[in-house]
């Protein structure tokens, strides 16, 4: 989920005789593809056939919780695009970045079928696209930041958003979900619970995230230089970390749900919202 860089990090200075906008470049006209807006009505159908009952509820959760996944995995890495569109990186919208096309972004394996294998298996799909960017483009430090962190930023929103409405709306007695439509506030929950997971793994200073990549350009060229090796492997380690290491796998956990309980959100509504997710189990 993070960005592919074209370049390092430096100062740049705007044309004499001129005041340089602090972004360096204008906002640029976005558009917004169709494949896009298909997976968005995919993923209202799904809510709608939740909250309605329709036809199987727990196949209508998964097809919501999926559908809604990957309309906010087009939007982090639409965050990461527009920041660096707004740096300066022109290339950005010549590569098609900012018309919100998933197939602009995704790479087959690690948008699709990771994701797709671990949310099967109840692990979180943290693997997404990536889009090439040139930090070289960025006039500051700030700048070059603020590309990474837009993407977390993103799924920031979408947790904070879906946790405030099952908080305000979801009829709940303290940590329990009922009601006629209990069934579509457990894929809200779920839905919330995976976006606060992956917005926290992707935040991790590792390389090849986006926490890396908010705090690079603060490091020193010889540290830089030092951890690029890791870049192409940073995921694979943090859910390696998370699979087979059990301090990882429960700091993490405890982290979680300090921060469900501490917003107290029904306790039990991701995990309502996993099992009805996971349709194909009894």
């Amino acid at each position: 989920m993070g960005t592919a860089n074209m370049g390092g990090f430096g100062q740049r200075t705007g044309v004499p005789g001129r005041t340089a906008s602090p972004w360096g470049r204008r906002p640029a006209r976005v558009k917004i593809s169709p494949v896009f807006l298909c997976i968005v009505a995919v993923a209202v159908t799904g809510g709608v056939a939740t909250w309605q009952g329709y036809g199987n509820a727990r196949f209508a959760t998964f097809v919501f919780v999926f559908a809604a996944y990957f309309v906010v995995l087009c939007l982090h890495e639409f965050g990461h695009a527009y920041s660096a569109h707004r740096a300066g990186d022109a290339g950005v919208e010549a590569r098609g970045y900012l018309d919100l096309n998933p197939l602009r972004y995704m790479n087959p394996v690690l948008s699709i079928l990771l994701p797709a294998i671990w949310l099967i298996i109840g692990a979180l799909p943290l693997p997404g696209g990536a889009v090439l960017v040139n930090r070289a483009a960025a006039r500051s430090r700030w700048q070059a930041s603020l590309i990474s962190a837009s993407g977390p930023l993103m799924n920031i929103v979408f947790a904070g958003l879906a946790m405030a409405a099952v908080g305000i709306w979801a009829p709940s007695d303290v940590d329990v979900l009922y009601g006629s439509h209990a069934v579509f506030w457990s894929g809200v929950s779920f839905f919330a619970w995976i976006q606060l997971a992956v917005a926290l793994l992707n935040l991790i200073p590792v390389p090849g995230l986006d926490g890396y990549g908010i705090v690079e350009p603060y490091l020193r060229y010889e540290t830089r230089r030092a951890l690029e090796p890791i870049r192409p492997y940073g995921i694979l380690l943090v859910l390696l970390l998370l699979a087979a290491f059990p301090p990882v796998r429960d700091g993490f956990s405890h982290l979680m749900n300090s921060i469900w309980s501490g917003l107290a959100l029904p306790g039990d509504g991701p995990g309502f919202g996993q099992y009805n997710f996971q349709f194909w189990k009894h």
